[in-house]
């Protein structure tokens, strides 16, 4: 039977004398050849220029691209030589909101964090602000391995300043800290906000001075707003930093987040007109974007909690409960506590409760850091072991420590010794609590071994440094910080007179100062040529250890989305970093250069 398809092919004639097909004889074309064959013998072919210039564009491609994928052979490098870049982020990827970076042979991100600082204080002697300056020199001096500087509000009396002096007495504060090449950012105070004190216009008078440092994706500071809202009801300095893994090369990972927030204060900004006071806590609008942020950074991060610290100038009101409830020790909480604590909201019920329960919901948040009272710079904990009274515990994992910086200023009042708060982040330690809690998130053939410190092993490691180089307060918040004991601080005081500083030390700390953190020429290298000699080794401190509880379990990093700011506010973006494997493989790239270059000469 014949089928339809058959129907369909054309006959032939048929004949009876049909004879084969005539079969012509085989050529050398007609063998099959591989491509590598094909290759070599194109190859060949070519002129001997023609060659060289071949391979040499084949050696160039895979070379170009090996760095590209392993950038961080090239940091460890130019590190090695001292020209570590002053904010590092990749050159692999394009990023949308420029953040710092963990340092690539120690691994550690150290903060030095100054507050109060009041300068144009006439109500001080003449003379207290070049001496605030050379308070900070000599902090930085001798903390040669600071990765950024928060200057943590009240950074000028503007009670006491008229509209067109403000820039220039910002610029005091800033000019060393650009001359050093450091990276800088600030929160706002209840004296910085007046009526003739426009913070949102320092802040971009801030910007607009650093971009000068500013160049390609590189910030140099971060102050802004990202907060839409009035003036009064949000203020200015509302946003957050990404900090890039030491690792990665041009595609990092982000490895932790530094919030900042406005606790407003002070008067409203009209020049001319009566003093009109503002809240003094974060506002609500602010609380409700820092949860809807952090919770679609959470989500973007496979739900895995990133480590992070806080600024603010006025402190949460759950430290003053704390004070109140006799529960602090010289030996487990050391500092000064030489006053009441003030704090945000003071007087009003509930009026800082919002932004306290926002932070304690926080998971992997492990700091807080204030200052607004000059007479304390004590450390405590809050958390499920260590209830404060009148106020909800943390959740289960979201116990998180307040600190309170030192006053850094010769304005303002109190004599103790100026000083300021330096922070020491390890990533190791932020890694091995991440494996701790999350277990399934260990990168395959991955071991991190834990660092064991004194009084626990992993947190923060700090201390204050003083004017006079020596240390107060080196303590480390992990685990078991209120329970160890360290040793009391000293109470020396300072005073400007007639004569320059005078200094009573008596009653001051023993602890002589750190040789690694002597002064050096190295404080004023900028960040592009400035290099650690060493790692950072924490003043040394009597600590007592107990038994530790696990440590609250902070996570590895992960791309996440980020923002572009202006400097009338923020303007979303939301996309997510590429990963460090989605560059093109070396070959393929070399196979593309190749392909140009037979184009061109061939």
């Amino acid at each position: 039977m014949t089928t339809p398809f058959q129907a369909l092919r054309p006959r032939l004639p048929q004949h009876e004398d049909h004879e084969e097909t005539t079969q012509f004889p085989s050529s050398p074309h007609d063998a099959p050849i591989s491509t590598s064959k094909l290759a070599y013998k194109s190859f060949t072919a070519l002129t001997t220029p023609r060659k060289l210039i071949l391979l040499i564009s084949f050696l160039l491609g895979i070379s170009l691209t090996t760095m590209l994928k392993h950038e961080s052979l090239l940091w460890l490098l130019a590190s090695k030589t001292g020209t570590t870049p002053m904010v590092g982020y990749g050159q692999g990827a394009p990023f949308d909101y420029p953040g710092l970076r963990f340092d690539v042979q120690d691994r550690k991100f150290q903060i030095t964090v100054f507050s109060d600082l009041h300068l144009a204080d006439q109500a001080r002697p003449e003379g207290s602000d070049n001496q605030t300056i050379a308070v900070m020199n000599k902090v930085l001096d001798a903390e040669p391995g600071t990765d950024l500087v928060v200057l943590n509000g009240d950074l000028i009396s503007c009670e006491w300043v008229g509209p067109e002096s403000v820039n220039s007495t910002i610029d005091k504060i800033i000019d060393p800290l650009l001359a050093r090449k450091l990276p800088f950012t600030a929160t706002f105070g209840n004296h910085d906000m007046s009526k003739t004190c426009d913070t949102r216009a320092v802040a971009q008078h801030m910007r607009e001075k650093a971009s000068v440092l500013a160049t390609g994706h590189r910030e140099v500071t971060w102050t802004r707003n990202a907060v839409q809202g009035k003036y009064e009801d949000v203020g200015t300095s509302n946003y957050y930093i990404p900090v890039y893994s030491a690792s990665g090369g041009g595609n990092p990972n982000l490895s932790m987040v530094l919030w900042f927030f406005d606790s407003r204060g002070g008067n409203k900004y009209q020049p001319g007109g009566e003093d009109e006071g503002v809240g003094d806590w974060v506002g609500d609008e602010v609380v409700s974007w820092f949860t809807l942020q952090r919770n679609f950074l959470l989500s973007q991060n496979n739900n895995i909690p990133i480590p992070s610290l806080a600024f603010v100038h006025i402190p949460p009101s759950v430290t003053a409960a704390f004070q109140k409830s006799g529960l602090r020790t010289e030996a487990t909480e050391p500092g000064l506590n030489e006053e009441t604590i003030n704090t945000q909201a003071e007087g009003i019920k509930g009026g800082d409760h919002k932004f306290l329960q926002a932070l304690i919901d926080t998971e992997g948040l492990m700091a807080v850091f204030s200052g607004h009272d000059h007479r304390i710079d004590w450390c405590m904990k809050y958390s499920r072991t260590h209830p404060i009274p009148t106020f909800q515990p943390p959740v289960a994992k979201n116990g998180m420590h307040l600190c309170f910086n030192r006053h850094t200023g010769y304005g303002g009042y109190s004599d103790y010794e100026r000083g300021g708060r330096h922070i020491v982040v390890d990533e190791d330690d932020l890694i091995t609590s991440l494996h701790a809690s999350h277990p399934r998130q260990q990168p395959p053939g991955e071991t991190q071994q834990r660092k064991e410190k004194e009084g626990g092993g992993g947190g923060l490691q700090m201390w204050i440094r003083l004017e006079s180089g020596h240390v107060s307060g080196n303590v480390s918040l992990n685990a078991s910080y209120g329970v160890d004991e360290y040793e009391v601080v000293g109470r020396g005081k300072t005073f400007l007179g007639g004569g320059g500083v005078e200094v009573d030390l008596s009653s001051s700390s023993s602890l002589a100062p750190s040789p690694s953190y002597i002064s050096s020429s190295a404080g004023y290298a900028s960040r592009v040529s400035r290099s650690r000699s060493s790692t950072p080794t924490p003043p040394t401190t009597t600590t007592t250890t107990t038994t530790t509880t696990s440590a609250t379990g902070t996570p590895e990093s992960t791309p996440i989305p980020t923002e572009v700011h202006d400097a009338s506010g923020v303007v979303a973006v939301s996309r997510s970093l590429p990963s460090a494997n989605s560059a093109s493989s070396p070959l393929s790239s070399s196979l593309l250069v190749m392909r140009w270059w037979i184009l061109v000469f061939l």
